[in-house]
C-alpha cells in the first residue's frame, strides 16, 4: 500500500516537473537548447493545426506548369506583380545603397517602357479573378505595388502613372497614414495623409500593410522576427486598421514577406483573400492567393531583363 501511495506522489511530482519545465522553456526558450527545441516544437505542433485548417476541404488547383500549357493565345500566362516603396530624385536620395529605394528617373524610365511595349496594368480585384481562373488577361499584363505609403509615392509616382493610364496598389501602414497633410521634404521619410489618399484615387487603391506591425521584435521562442506572427497582437491590429482608417479590403502585403500558417488563417478569419509576400517570382493561375511573389524594382532593375525571366 505504501509503495503504490510512493509511486502515486512521484507520478505527480514527475508530471509537475514536465509541466513546469515546458512552461518555462516557453517563457525563457534561450535557457538551453533542449528548452529552444521544447518551445519550437510547441509553436510548429501549433501552426501545423492551423495549416491542416488552412487545407481541409481545398480542392485540387491546377499547377503553375498545367496553367502555363493551357494558356489561351494572347493572354497571360503569367503575371509579374511588380514591388516598389520609395521613389525620389536621384539628387535627393540619402541612401543610394537601400535597395527598397529608387531614382524617380529610372521609375520613369521603367514606366515609359512599359508603356511603350504595350503593358496594361490590372487591379488587384482583376488579379485575384485572374488566379481564381474566372477571367483571362492580356499577355502584356503588371501589376504595380507600393509598401510602406511615403509622400514620395504621391508627389514623384503618381503623376508618371497617371500620364501613362497606369493603375497601382499602395500597402500602407496605418499607422503612418496622416490625418493632416505634411510638409514635403523630399529626403525625409513623411508619409501619405487622408487627404492625398483621397485625391488620388484615380490611379491609387489603398490596402493593408498592418496597422501598427511593421517592425520587428523578440517574439516566439526568443528568436527576432516581424511582430505580426504574433496572433493576439495581429487579430487587434486588424481590427485598428478597419476602423481607424476605414482600409477595409480582401488585400494584404505581409510585413517584411515574413507569414506562417496561423496567420494566414487569421487573415482569412477576418476577410483577407489575398496576400503578398517579398519572394521572387510570377504570378499564375491556380497559384495560393495567400502567397503570392512579387519582384523587387530598384534604381539598376531592367524592366526588360525581369518581365522576362524564365521560372
Amino acid at each position: 500500500m505504501r509503495a503504490r501511495y510512493l509511486f502515486v506522489i512521484m507520478l505527480y511530482i514527475s508530471i509537475a516537473f514536465v509541466i513546469t519545465f515546458y512552461i518555462l522553456s516557453l517563457k525563457y526558450p534561450h535557457a538551453s537548447a533542449f528548452s529552444y527545441k521544447t518551445c519550437k516544437a510547441s509553436y510548429d505542433t501549433k501552426n501545423d493545426l492551423f495549416a491542416n485548417l488552412l487545407h481541409a476541404g481545398e480542392d485540387n488547383v491546377a499547377s503553375a506548369s498545367e496553367s502555363i500549357k493551357t494558356a489561351p493565345e494572347g493572354k497571360a500566362a503569367r503575371i509579374p506583380v511588380l514591388m516598389y516603396h520609395y521613389v525620389v530624385p536621384e539628387k535627393y536620395n540619402v541612401e543610394k545603397k537601400n535597395n527598397a529605394r529608387m531614382s524617380l528617373e529610372s521609375f520613369s524610365k521603367g514606366m515609359k517602357y512599359l508603356h511603350d511595349q504595350g503593358y496594361k496594368t490590372a487591379t488587384l480585384s482583376e488579379l485575384e479573378q485572374y488566379v481564381n481562373g474566372e477571367i483571362q488577361l492580356p499577355q502584356k499584363t503588371v501589376v504595380i505595388t507600393f509598401d510602406d505609403g511615403y509622400q514620395n509615392n504621391v508627389v514623384y509616382a503618381y503623376p508618371v502613372l497617371k500620364k501613362y493610364g497606369f493603375h497601382a496598389s499602395i500597402f500602407i501602414v496605418g499607422t503612418k497614414l496622416k490625418s493632416k497633410t505634411q510638409k514635403f521634404l523630399p529626403k525625409e521619410k513623411t508619409t501619405i495623409s487622408r487627404k492625398e489618399m483621397k485625391a488620388t484615387k484615380d490611379v491609387f487603391e489603398y490596402n493593408s500593410h498592418t496597422y501598427n506591425l511593421h517592425y520587428k521584435n523578440t517574439i516566439q521562442c526568443g528568436d527576432t522576427a516581424a511582430v505580426g506572427l504574433e496572433n493576439d497582437r495581429l487579430k487587434n491590429d486588424i481590427e485598428l486598421m478597419k476602423t481607424k482608417t476605414k482600409i477595409d479590403t480582401p488585400y494584404f502585403a505581409y510585413p517584411y514577406g515574413e507569414y506562417q500558417d496561423q496567420m494566414i488563417y487569421t487573415l482569412r478569419e477576418n476577410g483577407y483573400r489575398m496576400a503578398f509576400t517579398v519572394r521572387p517570382g510570377f504570378v499564375h493561375p491556380g497559384d495560393d492567393l495567400m502567397h503570392l511573389p512579387r519582384l523587387n524594382v530598384n534604381s539598376h532593375t531592367e524592366l526588360k531583363h525581369i518581365l522576362n525571366l524564365k521560372e
